[in-house]
């Protein structure tokens, strides 16, 4: 397990040295792979957009929204660790 961890963790510092290398990357792969799919299958393409285009509607909504709030969650937590920092620098300098 610890094996695996480690793995995760290069990788993600690896992502995070490269972000630019892995965003353009993915945006390449998925502008290809979407462009050769609507060259080969557009009815089936656009007919099944049509389909899935309200449920996906929905997830994104709910998707944004949870985003959200996990966001307001960081920025409290990240305030809350700053001020106890802060109390506790100046509450061990004052001998």
């Amino acid at each position: 397990m610890d094996a695996f961890r480690r793995v995760i963790s290069d990788a993600d510092v690896w992502i995070q040295d490269h972000y630019w290398v892995v965003v353009i990357s993915v945006l390449l792969a998925l502008g290809s792979g979407t462009a050769l799919l609507l060259q080969w299958r557009w009815a089936e393409v656009t007919d099944f957009a049509r389909q899935i285009a309200p449920v996906l509607t929905i997830v994104s909504i709910i998707a944004s929204a949870l985003l959200s709030v996990l966001a307001w969650f960081r920025r409290r937590r990240h305030k809350r660790l700053a001020t106890q920092a802060a109390a506790n620098s100046h509450g061990g300098s004052g001998g």
